[in-house]
């Protein structure tokens, strides 16, 4: 029962580390009130016009003899272009994982509910929790659902008949994940994966 609670806290605290630095990069964040999968939707706006990512438009007007605001779907930029709303949508693991013989490593076990090309608006968050001097560090493993076949073999009897199909990532206190793998290589989660937030845009 305590590391059920434990696991829910540190699964928040991924959660807000995550929504707070995708607010910062600009998105609207979304979180599911039931767990069905999808953890968060996110959104932006998204100018056809301009080709960017832009801010809805405030137009000031008076009524009734008062200034009023109103919020419009046309862009910021050139406040006359309609907004597209561009979505994604996230499953996000978190996790403090457990020590190793080494102070610095932890071994990481992930276990996705989705494990099939979902298509391009479908990803991963993996979050490697870990303690520091001055609290917590968040290592962010961001992928779309297509990229699991870069470390593991979706063809596997397993992924169809099971819900527990589990990646173990040994990772190091910088963010580094350390497996060596003998048919997959895992340095798709340094070289591509990790901090990936571009790839959500």
């Amino acid at each position: 029962m305590e590391d059920d609670v434990k696991k829910l806290v540190i699964g928040l605290y991924g959660e807000m580390q995550l929504s707070m630095r995708l607010h910062e990069l600009g998105w609207q964040v979304h979180r599911a009130y039931i767990d069905e999968g999808i953890d968060f939707t996110i959104t932006k706006y998204w100018c056809p016009e301009c080709k960017k990512y832009s801010e809805q438009y405030i137009r000031y007007d008076s009524y009734k003899g008062q200034n009023r605001k109103c919020v419009t779907n046309l862009c910021n930029s050139c406040k006359k272009t309609e907004l597209n709303v561009i979505t994604r949508h996230l499953q996000v693991k978190t996790s403090e994982g457990i020590p190793t013989k080494k102070a610095n490593e932890k071994n990481f076990s992930f276990h996705p509910k989705i494990r099939y090309d979902m298509g391009d608006t479908v990803f991963y968050v993996w979050i490697a929790v870990f303690p520091s001097k001055i609290g917590k560090i968040c290592h962010f493993y961001i992928f779309n659902t297509k990229d699991v076949s870069l470390f593991d073999d979706t063809t596997l009897d397993t992924y169809q008949i099971t819900d527990n199909q589990k990646t173990t990532l040994k990772i190091r206190d910088t963010g580094e994940v350390i497996n060596k793998g003998k048919k997959y290589s895992y340095s798709c989660f340094n070289d591509k994966f990790y901090m990936n937030f571009e790839a959500l845009e």
